[in-house]
């Protein structure tokens, strides 16, 4: 596999998202390419960092609750929501000297 290609799936491969034929693919270059294994370390220890910082309130809850009730009384067409509807998936940065890799169709 190609590094834009790992690099591409890296989120889905962390959420075991693919199939077992790829997810060994995407563990094999990992194994050889220290590029991207650097790039899987650095994204899980970022979404281990959001995973923790989400369990620590950073308001208290009462005025957490005032700042949620000013947004409905003043923003109405703002709805709260706990999950976005459709995954959001961020194209991979290019590393230095490299040109950005087309999206892989879905």
């Amino acid at each position: 596999m190609k590094c834009a290609e790992v690099r591409e799936l890296l989120g889905n491969y962390m959420d075991q998202e693919l199939t077992e034929g790829m997810m060994q693919r995407i563990e094999k270059h990992l194994l050889r390419c220290a590029a991207c294994a650097y790039e899987a370390r650095s994204i899980e220890q970022a979404r281990e960092m959001l995973r923790r910082g989400v369990e620590t309130p950073m308001v208290s809850e009462p005025l957490g609750e005032r700042i949620l009730r000013h947004i409905a009384e003043h923003f109405p067409h703002v709805q709260a929501t706990r999950e976005p509807q459709e995954p959001i998936s961020l194209p991979p940065l290019p590393l230095e000297g490299e040109t950005p890799a087309e999206p892989l169709p879905k």
